[in-house]
């Protein structure tokens, strides 16, 4: 068996290199009228959900109403 040398690990080590993520810019409009869309549609789609939540069409049709004016915004 071969024995581990702590100086091969430290080279090892100093090889690796800790990624960067970039930062996008956030778009809190965009991103609002995304999720006001994707909720719509699974709350459309699920009676037993928006029963539980306790919301209506009229309620999804008013969000999809202001999921328009801020996708308006973001153009």
């Amino acid at each position: 068996m071969e024995s581990i040398h702590l100086h091969t690990l430290a080279s090892h080590a100093a090889k690796a290199t800790p990624s960067r993520t970039i930062r996008r810019k956030v778009n809190g409009a965009a991103t609002a009228a995304l999720l006001i869309k994707m909720a719509t549609e699974i709350l459309t789609a699920s009676p037993t959900l928006r029963k539980s939540a306790n919301l209506t069409l009229m309620d999804l049709a008013a969000a999809d109403k202001v999921r328009k004016s801020l996708q308006k915004r973001v153009e």
